[in-house]
């Protein structure tokens, strides 16, 4: 008898979520961006909106709205209605926020937006322009050691993962460089092109159509193991630096989105980055297509703002 209860109630959460799927989306959903067009957050982003757009069979629009470190666009989400129809595009560096902005909002971090599901990881590149004669990783080191406070590094902002993952990186290698940070990835990575700082860490589905460029050089990747486009290039950790990293991007709502749209979202994001198509545009950019329920999410997301936490009070990086 409570084993038929229970495949009952099955049966009548899954015929919930059903009917609601054919009402939901009823009209246009908007997924704001965070961040500056043109870097792998907005192209992967727009990457699985139209996906989900194909499979619901309604728009889901992408709205670029920066500043502050991608703060601002997670703001307005924040407080916008919690009807599924105003979502977020989240990434690492959305747990940063608690260290670098603490109570100074109108809205909570941890609390005002759900988690709904990963749809992406990226690791990065760190790029140098050829004129600067690097040819490694210790290369690089070796001249910041011999000019501290000389050697120049462009990020997304203050507080961005870039940041924040170079500072430990300078912690463990004990350089001190000059932090630059520009309004988006687009601009830093320009920045090494035209020569303007020294180095760089940008996400490799942001340069992966540009590794003949001849204004830039990759000498290393953050990830665990080599990217397949560069095979020569050696991992940080190959180089001699204990540390490795990659960037996950998600879609997040306000809270108090009915947990039916989050279901459905959850799993409309599950099937999009399983799709061949998606897959494969993903693997193509040197991004990996991944998802995971909504605790899991929630929960990912706690650790690293443990993790990153303690990275920021000791490098003093501060908003």
């Amino acid at each position: 008898m409570y084993l038929s209860r229970l495949f009952l109630m099955a049966i009548l959460i899954f015929s919930t979520i059903q009917a609601l799927s054919q009402s939901y989306p009823v009209k246009p959903v908007k997924i704001i961006v965070p961040y500056a067009p043109g870097g792998t957050g907005d192209i992967l982003a727009r990457l699985v909106a139209q996906k989900l757009a194909q499979q619901l069979g309604q728009s889901f629009l992408i709205e670029n709205k920066t500043g502050a470190g991608g703060l601002i666009g997670y703001g307005v989400v924040a407080r916008s209605a919690p009807d599924g129809y105003n979502l977020i595009a989240m990434s690492n560096s959305y747990t940063m926020f608690p260290s670098l902005y603490g109570e100074h909002l109108d809205w909570n971090i941890e609390t005002d937006i759900i988690p709904i599901s990963l749809y992406g990881r990226a690791s990065f590149a760190l790029i140098v322009n050829p004129i600067k004669n690097y040819k490694s990783t210790q290369d690089l080191i070796r001249q910041a050691k011999m000019k501290p406070d000389e050697i120049s590094y462009g990020t997304p902002g203050t507080g961005s993962l870039h940041h924040v993952f170079t500072a430990l990186l300078s912690e463990i290698t004990g350089v001190s460089m000059i932090h630059i940070p520009y309004k988006g990835a687009s601009e830093a990575l320009n920045a090494v092109l035209a020569n303007g700082v020294d180095w760089a860490f940008v996400a490799l589905p942001t340069i992966t159509g540009q590794l003949n460029n001849e204004r830039m050089r990759v000498i290393a990747v953050t990830s665990d193991a080599r990217f397949p486009l560069i095979p020569k290039v050696p991992t940080l950790r190959e180089s001699g630096i204990n540390m490795s990293v990659s960037n996950w991007f998600g879609l997040g709502a306000p809270k108090g989105t009915p947990p039916e749209t989050i279901a459905i979202l959850n799993k409309q994001i599950s099937d999009a980055v399983k799709s061949p198509d998606v897959s494969a545009r993903m693997k193509e950019m040197g991004a990996e297509g991944i998802s995971n329920n909504s605790a899991d999410f929630a929960q990912m997301i706690n650790n690293d703002i443990r993790v990153w936490t303690k990275v920021i009070k000791e490098a003093g990086i501060k908003n």
